[in-house]
């Protein structure tokens, strides 16, 4: 390192510098001679001080020489001499800049680092979301396996679904003929049906207990006779006639029906109804009801009217008079007259006189007014007994 900075040094510009220094000195030193001897006076000053004045200006000349030459021959001399203040302010601000430069290299660092510990954490966040994303891309493809297993097992079940319900459908239909089949033996075997009325009796107003224990008696007949004509159209066994029919009575409410009608200030009835469906060869058990009684239609009254068109498109007369009958049962219970139970009639009509006046209906060509004309006086408890006019 010593000896390349010996090699590199002009030491040809220092010895031009020193032998022009030394020559300039001495002629600066025989100039001050030669104007001190000849006692020459410059600006009014001594011979003595002229010759040091001759000299220091050498001296200046010589350092102007050597400034000269060195700022002739170098750029740094020159730089040094001209543009230092303007260096140093210029280094001064360098120096600042260096300063912000090297704080803004380490705020730049330190956000590097930062960006950098948020990337190391961006890249732990997307090799986790991609992590997650591949599970899920594989519970997707599972969930797509058991939905499609879920399908195909839906269609199953469809399909076994259909053939339950053709086997249920199948049952059913099976079971409601065994059903229907069941209910006709039941039928078939049930010679009285629960609430069938068996018979019926007025008690007068103001009858004696005497009186009514009579009408009790013959209710009680009735009712024998009413059952043992239902077993006869079950095909009873030979031999069972009144005799085999047995009938019991509540006491208890056969006394407070007989309370309820003696003495009493109006007419009123007894009905006696079947209390349970009873089957051929088993006692009648009987239930008994009371309640006033009053008149609804006179002897020869009309209870109802109807026209009967047989010029009407799709004239049937026997769908007529059946509509006729439903009509005047409807209109008997609105106006008060009590229903059997069971079968919530209030009367019946001989089959001889329905086909009679059916041939009739046939055979008329102009509208007829069909009537239904009271036999006798009906009462609350019934029955509606009717005689068919047609006008």
């Amino acid at each position: 390192m010593q000896l390349q900075l010996w090699t590199d040094t002009n030491w040809t510009l220092i010895v031009s510098i020193l032998a022009g220094s030394a020559v300039l000195a001495y002629l600066g030193d025989v100039l001050g001679l030669k104007y001190g001897k000849q006692r020459i006076s410059l600006f009014g000053l001594r011979p003595k001080y002229t010759s040091r004045l001759i000299t220091a200006l050498t001296g200046i000349f010589i350092s102007v020489a050597v400034l000269t030459v060195l700022s002739f021959f170098s750029q740094n001399v020159r730089t040094a001499l001209f543009t230092m203040k303007a260096l140093r302010t210029e280094l001064n601000s360098l120096y600042v800049q260096l300063q912000n430069s090297r704080a803004e290299s380490e705020e730049t660092q330190n956000k590097l680092m930062q960006s950098r510990l948020a990337l190391a954490g961006s890249r732990r966040l997307l090799e986790e979301q991609q992590i997650l994303l591949q599970t899920t891309a594989l519970s997707l493809d599972m969930a797509r396996f058991d939905l499609e297993t879920l399908r195909n097992d839906r269609d199953l079940l469809f399909s076994e679904k259909s053939d339950l319900e053709a086997a249920v459908g199948a049952l059913r239909e099976e079971s409601e003929e065994l059903r229907r089949e069941l209910d006709m033996m039941r039928l078939e075997a049930i010679a009285v049906q629960a609430n069938a009325l068996l018979a019926q009796r007025a008690v007068p107003p103001g009858s004696s207990r005497e009186r009514v224990s009579e009408i009790l008696n013959a209710l009680g007949e009735d009712a024998r006779a009413a059952a043992a004509e239902r077993r006869a159209e079950k095909n009873a066994p030979p031999g069972a006639g009144l005799s085999g029919i047995k009938l019991s009575f509540d006491p208890a409410e056969e006394s407070a029906v007989a309370s309820r009608v003696t003495d009493a200030p109006e007419r009123r009835y007894i009905r006696a109804l079947a209390a349970e469906n009873i089957a051929t060869g088993e006692e009648v058990r009987v239930r008994l009801e009371s309640g006033a009684s009053y008149l609804l239609y006179d002897k020869g009254e009309t209870i109802h009217r109807r026209l009967a068109d047989p010029r009407e498109a799709g004239f049937n007369a026997e769908e007529t008079l059946h509509v006729f009958l439903r009509e005047l049962k409807n209109v008997a219970i609105k106006n008060g007259v009590k229903p059997d139970p069971a079968t919530n009639s209030v009367g019946s009509l001989e089959g001889e006189d329905f086909f009679e006046t059916v041939e009739t209906l046939k055979s008329l060509e102009e509208p007829v007014i069909v009537s239904a004309v009271a036999l006798e006086d009906i009462y609350t408890e019934g029955p509606v007994r009717i005689k068919i006019m047609l006008e």
